[in-house]
């Protein structure tokens, strides 16, 4: 067994060179290179020679291990794992040595904004981005108690940081487990589409993942794991959904309506955090005659995993992210599929999507010190170049370009991907070939999905949909089409960030209603975590709050160490509550409607049905600031930016 919990699956039963040298087969040699200077002090390896390949269809480039390089590189690395001392412990850099190593990873200098951001992102601390007290731990007002509301990778985070600092909580979880979307999406072959190696909290090193791109179960596996080892999951109330909270400024504490179990409960709280993320809400079909169909309609966030397909005629209505995911799991079983498809999308390939990790491999992150961490280090910086996609270049433009030379060259790629998946299909090429740029919505990962559309039992369906009938879909050009199941993948409500529940803070208006309204442009909040007139309330997985490139749990921990800084803030002050200035939310929102001009989002062509931009033609997903920047602004909680009650 592991640490961890799991069997071991690394674990060989002889290693020799031969097992090693499959090890090294599949190893990322750069990485490796930094780990084995870090063991052994060997200053040639800082010296070998790097070289660049084409990465995003060669519209950018990234920095490897040249190929003179390569047997110098595995002939130490062999030596030393056939000859690696059993108490070898390993040693945190200082920042000074990190800083050097990051540099020389790819032969780059750092800016001092592009280290702090970094920094972190090797976790060789053991828990980077954790909140302190600022001066040891104080007594705690008795009493004091915070609300999380939502057990997912967010609503974890903030348990963690909170049990860390002896601060009282609850996490209210309306399902009767963990995992967020995690638990609540079932749907054939639901899976993460960025790997596990960003995918997952860097406070919890070297997780025995048994794929690169975990399923659904695994992730729920990890973390309940997660949970349970740092204390939070005996905080967790299970069957619990929060429909109200309204906030008393004469007691400083929200109060709660709590339906637990089927039972209306009234509680309280000091604080409450909001982490029910972003796909929390179905967005349910709206086509006439949908009540008078006689077969199955089930949305793909609310599968059971015990769904019928074989043999059946099924339809999968969307193509985004879900709808690809699913199609070729459905494809395999079902007699018949009918693909509807609204607006093509720009669907790529990932390396090792579906692939499950080695033996050797898992042996190797297990065995070579550092490897683990500098294996998650290339993979968190290896697309930070990927955000000059994103922003169009006027002078390009005026010369005839689309968006930039890189994003032209990017769509010109993803173009020849879809002619090489389909050849000799034009017909299917002109059905299936965007109009917009590519990254201006979200990209969709391949899974066998134009491969699919060549099988004898799919059928691609473009023409709208004109209404249900009591035995299938009827399309706009007349035809009508059986189906005994149909799959919505329509996605989600992603304007109501906090809903069912309703919160009332200081105003008059709920929180609902004030993001409602079309003078402000829709959901808006303080670095995306929180809203003046709502005190001690913050958001995780607020407006604008997703990171252009990266990894979203880094993000998911920065916010909620925020969060647990400002309840340190309120703690230590002595305050009853905080509630962000009307004059600092407005000045961040002014600068971020300002900087979003600039990029994809709002280029002729994205906007329309585009999920990142709401119904007042506001983009509200996305954080508009490169990655660096971004942390800048929320590297640390600013009393100033707060009135304190």
């Amino acid at each position: 067994m592991t640490e961890h919990g799991r069997i071991a699956t690394g674990e060989p039963q002889q290693v020799d060179e031969a097992f090693i040298g499959r090890a090294l087969d599949d190893a990322d040699l750069n990485a490796l290179r930094l780990a084995l200077y870090q063991a052994t002090g060997d200053e040639s390896l800082l010296e070998l020679p790097l070289k660049t390949t084409p990465m995003y269809g060669g519209a950018l480039n990234q920095t490897v291990l040249a190929e003179e390089a390569v047997p110098v590189l595995r002939a130490k690395a062999t030596e030393f794992l056939l000859a690696k001392p059993a108490d070898f412990t390993e040693a945190v850099p200082d920042d000074a040595e990190l800083r050097r190593l990051y540099e020389a990873f790819r032969e780059e200098k750092l800016t001092d904004r592009e280290w702090a951001y970094r920094r972190d992102l090797a976790a060789f601390d053991d828990h980077p981005r954790l909140a302190q007290w600022t001066a040891g731990r104080p007594d705690v007002p008795e009493g004091f108690e915070v609300a999380v509301i939502g057990s997912g990778f967010g609503g974890i985070a903030v348990a963690v940081q909170l049990e860390h600092l002896g601060i009282p909580y609850t996490v209210y979880e309306r399902r009767q487990e963990l995992g967020g979307t995690w638990s609540s999406n079932a749907y054939p072959d639901v899976r993460v589409d960025t790997t596990n190696f960003l995918y997952q909290f860097f406070f919890e090193k070297n997780y025995p993942w048994t794929e690169y791109f975990a399923r659904a179960g695994e992730v729920r596996e990890y973390l309940q794991h997660v949970a349970k080892k740092y204390g939070v999951y005996e905080h967790i109330s299970f069957g619990s959904d929060v429909r109200e909270a309204a906030f008393d400024p004469e007691t400083g504490r929200w109060s709660l309506r709590v339906v637990v179990d089927g039972e209306t409960r009234e509680l309280t709280a000091n604080a409450v955090v909001s982490a029910g993320g972003l796909f929390a809400t179905p967005k349910r079909l709206d086509v006439p005659g949908i009540e008078d169909f006689r077969g199955e309609i089930v949305h793909t966030a609310e599968c059971t995993g015990q769904e019928r397909l074989d043999g059946r005629n099924v339809a999968i209505i969307g193509n985004g992210s879900t709808g690809v995911q699913m199609m070729s799991s459905v494809r395999s079983r079902a007699a018949k599929v009918g693909v509807f498809q609204r607006t093509p999308q720009w669907i790529s390939p990932r390396e090792r999507y579906g692939d499950p990790i080695p033996r050797e491999t898992r042996w190797l992150l297990d065995t070579m010190p550092y490897y683990w961490n500098w294996y998650c280090y290339s993979i968190a910086t290896l697309r930070l170049g990927g955000q000059v996609l994103q922003e169009p270049d006027p002078e390009w433009q005026a010369a005839g370009g689309l968006v930039n030379e890189a994003n032209d060259s990017y769509r010109a790629s993803l173009t020849e991907y879809v002619k090489s998946k389909l050849p000799g299909r034009p017909d299917l090429w002109d059905k299936l070939i965007p109009k917009h740029a590519p990254m201006a919505r979200r990209l969709i990962v391949d899974n066998g999905w134009y491969a699919s559309l060549l099988e004898d039992n799919v059928e691609l369906v473009t023409e709208n949909i004109e209404r249900f009938t009591p035995t299938g879909i009827r399309t706009a050009d007349g035809r009508e089409r059986d189906y005994d199941l149909v799959f919505t993948a329509t996605g989600f409500e992603t304007q109501k960030y906090l809903w069912p529940t309703v919160y009332r803070g200081l105003g008059e208006r709920t929180l609902d209603e004030r993001w409602s309204d079309p003078a402000g442009g829709g959901p808006r909040a303080y670095l995306s975590i929180t809203v003046p007139d709502f005190p001690n309330l913050f958001v995780i997985y607020g407006p604008n709050s997703q990171n252009r490139s990266g990894s979203l749990i880094v993000w998911m921990e920065t916010w909620a160490r925020y969060t647990a800084e400002g309840l340190v803030a309120l703690i230590e002050g002595g305050h009853k509550y905080l509630t962000v200035r009307q004059d600092v939310f407005d000045d961040y929102n002014r600068r971020l409607d300002e900087e979003m001009l600039s990029l994809i989002w709002y280029d002729k062509g994205s906007k329309d049905r585009n999920y990142y931009v709401n119904e007042f033609g506001r983009q509200q997903v996305n954080a508009p600031w490169r990655l660096e920047e971004y942390h800048r602004v929320l590297e640390r909680f600013q009393p100033s930016d707060y009135h304190f009650g």
